[in-house]
């Protein structure tokens, strides 16, 4: 029993460890995702009219608001169709 315990403990803090690194990678994709799509002069608007996401939000996306998106798995959605979206232009565009 005592070694269970310990074994979910050490789960939890892992889960943990790979949530923030995941959250630290997410947060640098789509400070770079923001750059691109404001030096090509991408508009908000134009990711919602495409994707269907409201700039409120595209907004939290970009603010790093994740908590404010809806659960999952809306919330991958969402980020993904960003990241797709954006990608894809820049790629188109250079």
């Amino acid at each position: 029993m005592v070694l269970q315990n310990f074994k979910d403990k050490l789960d939890e803090s892992i889960d943990r460890i790979d949530h923030a690194a995941d959250q630290s990678l997410l947060r640098k994709k789509v400070k770079n995702l923001k750059e691109i799509r404001v030096s090509t002069d991408i508009q908000l608007k134009s990711i919602a009219d495409k994707t269907k996401i409201s700039m409120k939000n595209l907004k939290s996306i970009e603010s790093f608001n994740f908590e404010k998106l809806p659960s999952e798995p809306w919330r991958n959605s969402f980020i993904s169709q960003y990241c797709n979206f954006i990608e894809t232009f820049d790629d188109e565009n250079n």
